[in-house]
């Protein structure tokens, strides 16, 4: 009776102390997510690594197809030529990878596959997720991490309409410009006037009033000193579906080419109108907006 009475409380203390355990464990490691850098948004180009110890090292050919299925960043051989590193690993990442002397060198128990997106030009963390699913799901694991990396991407970025593209042509905010001088730009009272951007030397907009779209954008000057049009340079959380532009492809006359600068491909849709260009390059395997351009 009192060695039944020892085991059921022995029992009891250890049930106790397990779920202590995990409370505490549960604190150090809740997921919190902040809203993704604009560094993640921007970037072009990624580069796959792991501490590949033990069951780890089948995390990055596993995580591979999703993220050429994806297609939206490209994946480069070698960290030097990367905008980003997606990194696994067994332990939490000290914000020491491009400072470290070789591998990680932690003692590790295969239980949790962690990913890390890092600046591979800093080595800071710029995101991070985690699954306990231990040494036999590794392989798991890594494909739905990318693809938790993946939605928390698609969720960030703004998608807009045709039309919120089209409205901006009529802005009275823009046409206001049309045929001055950048001087006389400048010189242009009122909240919507131009203001130059000394790093570009670009003469640009900001107009609280005009749509959504194209609340601040460039002017374009012409080769004989005046403003032909305005032009939008949408951020990396930016884009415009390419569907809309098939759907009214009878509106647009389409082509594309290499630019002769960077070597990336690119096409544009020209309203048949000659008003609007619509320009997407290719980021990885997926079009990118990177400019609509208005002109007079």
């Amino acid at each position: 009776m009192k060695t039944g009475w020892l085991l059921e409380s022995l029992f009891f203390f250890l049930l106790v102390g397990a779920a202590l355990c995990q409370a505490s464990f549960a604190k150090t490691k809740t997921k919190e997510h902040r809203p993704l850098s604009p560094k993640i948004l921007a970037a072009k180009s990624i580069y796959l690594d792991c501490d590949c110890r033990k069951e780890m090292a089948v995390s990055v050919p596993n995580a591979l197809p999703e993220l050429l299925d994806w297609g939206r960043y490209q994946l480069v051989p070698d960290r030097e030529h990367a905008d980003l590193i997606l990194l696994f690993s067994m332990n939490p990442y000290r914000g020491d990878y491009l400072t470290r002397d070789g591998p990680d060198k932690r003692p590790a128990i295969v239980d949790y596959t962690i990913l890390t997106v890092i600046d591979a030009h800093t080595g800071e963390a710029l995101w991070s997720d985690w699954k306990r699913w231990g040494y036999m799901l590794v392989s798991y694991a890594s494909r739905s991490l990318i693809r938790d990396f993946r939605l928390a991407v698609s969720q960030e970025i703004k998608r807009w309409g045709l039309e919120d593209v089209l409205r901006c042509s009529d802005s009275a905010a823009y046409l206001a410009f049309a045929n001055l001088t950048p001087e006389e730009a400048l010189t242009k009272s009122g909240s919507d006037g131009a203001r130059e951007n000394d790093a570009a030397h670009r003469l640009m907009i900001s107009a609280p009033d005009a749509p959504d779209f194209c609340k601040r954008a460039q002017l374009v000057v012409s080769p004989a000193n005046k403003i032909l049009g305005f032009e939008v340079l949408p951020s990396g959380a930016e884009t415009l579906d390419m569907g809309e532009l098939i759907r009214q492809a009878d509106q647009f006359d389409f082509s594309g080419g290499k630019d002769a600068r960077t070597g990336e491909p690119f096409f544009t849709a020209e309203a048949k109108t000659k008003k609007i260009v619509i320009q997407y390059t290719l980021q990885g395997r997926t079009p990118r907006l990177v400019n609509v351009k208005y002109l007079y």
